[in-house]
């Protein structure tokens, strides 16, 4: 699986292996299965549980996001379409921009403002362990 990390680790990109049948015992448990039926991906595989699921229209010259939080850690899957996701640490302002499309996993800790730059329409999962708080999305604007 390839991955790259940004902001010195706090944030993590993985590109999902495409795998075929038959899958063998040392198939990664993170993967994209191409079935005859359609494509399977297999995003989250853990024993923490998800408590917060939604799905993201990515439109087209928009920017989503623009804050952080101090509690809830997160996960981004592209499942269509191609984002510019910048992240900046709020402590130290480093800032870095991963380039996000079809099959990427992005994870994002705590303390990273992060921002969807909409470069291809499509959309996306964000999933995390931790529950929606309103109170816990504190705006950062990353536009420039």
């Amino acid at each position: 699986m390839s991955q790259c990390a940004y902001l010195g680790g706090k944030v993590i990109r993985q590109v999902l292996p495409l795998v075929s049948l038959p899958v063998g015992p040392d198939a990664p448990s993170l993967k994209r299965l191409l079935l005859p039926q359609g494509e399977l991906a297999q995003l989250y595989d853990a024993t923490e549980g998800i408590r917060y699921l939604a799905a993201i229209e990515l439109r087209e010259g928009n920017t989503r996001g623009n804050h952080y939080h101090k509690f809830k850690q997160e996960f981004l899957y592209v499942l269509q379409g191609e984002v510019r996701l910048v992240v900046e640490d709020v402590e130290s302002k480093t800032r870095e921009t991963a380039p996000l499309q079809p099959g990427d996993l992005a994870f994002i800790q705590t303390g990273v403002a992060h921002a969807l730059q909409i470069v291809r329409p499509g959309l996306a999962l964000e999933f995390s362990g931790a529950r929606f708080d309103a109170a816990d999305i504190y705006r950062y604007p990353l536009d420039a």
